[in-house]
C-alpha cells in the first residue's frame, strides 16, 4: 500500500518531444501538454529524420510520433528511435484508424501506444496518461 505522502505528491514532470509535420498541431499539442505542468516539451520535429535527431539530443521520457510525414515517416523512424533511446516511451499519434492495420504494425515496431488524431486535446492527454499508467503498473 502506498503512503499518504506518495499519494498526494505531484507527479514528476515528464520531458516530451513532438514529431508531426503540422506546425499547428504541434502548437496545440504543446499547449495542451504543458497546461497542467505534467509534461514539458523539450523538442519538436516536422519529420521522422528530424524526430530521431531530436530524440538523440533530448532523450525525452515520452515522444509523440505521427505516421504520415515527409522525408521519413513515423513507421520508418520508430525502430530507429527505439534503438537510439530505448528508455523513451514512443506513442504514435495518427489519423489512420484501425481499418488500416497501422496500430498493430506500430506495436510490432516498438510503439508503446497509439492515439488517434481528431480527438479533443484533453482526450489525447487522457489517453497518453492511460498509456503511461499502464506501463508503470
Amino acid at each position: 500500500m502506498k503512503s499518504t505522502a506518495a499519494q498526494t505528491s505531484p507527479p514528476q514532470v515528464k520531458s516530451l518531444v513532438l514529431v508531426d509535420d503540422s506546425e499547428d498541431l504541434r502548437l496545440l499539442l504543446r499547449m495542451a501538454m504543458e497546461r497542467d505542468g505534467e509534461f514539458r516539451v523539450v523538442g519538436e520535429a516536422a519529420n521522422g529524420e528530424a524526430g530521431l535527431a531530436a530524440a538523440l539530443q533530448c532523450h525525452p521520457d515520452v515522444l509523440l510520433l505521427d505516421i504520415a510525414m515527409p522525408v521519413m515517416d513515423g513507421l520508418q523512424a520508430l525502430p530507429l528511435i527505439r534503438k537510439a533511446c530505448p528508455e523513451t516511451v514512443v506513442v504514435m499519434l495518427s489519423a489512420f484508424g484501425p481499418k488500416y492495420g497501422l496500430q498493430h504494425q506500430a506495436r510490432l515496431l516498438g510503439a508503446h501506444g497509439y492515439i488517434l488524431k481528431g480527438a479533443r486535446m484533453e482526450q489525447v492527454l487522457v489517453e497518453l496518461r492511460e498509456i503511461l499508467d499502464d506501463l508503470d503498473s
